[in-house]
């Protein structure tokens, strides 16, 4: 039987024969949902890529203290792999960064676009980057994933092009985009990795933004004949990667 799965804060060193205390939520979680006391075994996670084993030594209401037995480096289990995102409306950008983290991708970019509906201040800003920190730590906690992906601040597109300077492939996914495909774009580029990709609002990126992409050596590609929703096609784009990524990812 596999060992349940609990998050520390990545600040709190994970050290062979040192001790941990839960509180909150991971709390809750041993003590009432997993029903978990004294002397029961489970795995701690800090989101960095360590991984640590651990035995429940003592419990009260709303702790538990734990004795880490031992801590050792997970291999590598995300995926070459970066979103560059428009923000969108609602739990949809939620939803979307769930479920590129339960899928492995390694950095996510939220990006202020001409078409962007959503307004978001300096304040607004700093809660949804930690809400969405927090629904990755939850994902990877869910998925027994070992490595968090790097969530940024919403920025404007042109700036978040701008920080893209390494070499790798560039994939602009664009609805008008008829003649190349996902796959052809990525073969374009020769298979480089990482892949970048970058998706737009509900209402598009404009002609300017578009030509931004390319000069800074993006190729627009194409999911297909129907016209998807930003998050979808950003998942959609990450699975089908992914599955032809699987025998490189050891070289990578």
């Amino acid at each position: 039987m596999s060992l349940s799965h609990f998050l520390i804060p990545a600040d709190i060193p994970l050290e062979t024969q040192g001790t941990v205390t839960l509180t909150g939520q991971e709390a809750h979680h041993l003590l009432h949902v997993r029903h978990l006391g004294p002397g029961s075994l489970v795995r701690l996670i800090d989101g960095s890529g360590r991984v640590a084993k651990a035995e429940v030594v003592w419990v009260n209401g709303s702790q538990a203290g734990l004795n880490i037995m031992e801590v050792r480096r997970q291999q590598r289990d995300c995926l070459p792999i970066e979103l560059i995102v428009a923000l969108l409306k609602g739990n949809r950008m939620d939803w979307m960064i769930q479920k590129a983290t339960e899928l492995g991708v390694q950095a996510i970019h939220p990006v202020i676009t001409q078409h962007t509906v959503v307004k978001v201040n300096n304040e607004k800003a700093g809660r949804r980057l930690d809400r969405w920190k927090e629904i990755a730590r939850q994902a990877l906690k869910q998925c027994r994933g070992s490595l968090l992906p790097a969530i940024y601040p919403p920025v404007p597109l042109k700036e978040a092009l701008e920080k893209i300077p390494y070499a790798g492939a560039k994939i602009l996914l664009w609805e008008s985009e008829r003649l190349r495909s996902l796959f052809s774009a990525w073969r374009d580029q020769a298979k480089a990795l990482p892949v970048v990709i970058v998706i737009g609002p509900e209402g598009g990126l404009s002609r300017e933004e578009i030509l931004a992409c390319e000069d800074t050596g993006f190729l627009s590609a194409s999911m297909g004949l129907r016209t998807l929703r930003s998050e979808t096609a950003a998942i959609g784009a990450v699975a089908a990667l992914a599955a032809t990524m699987l025998s490189d990812l050891e070289e990578y």
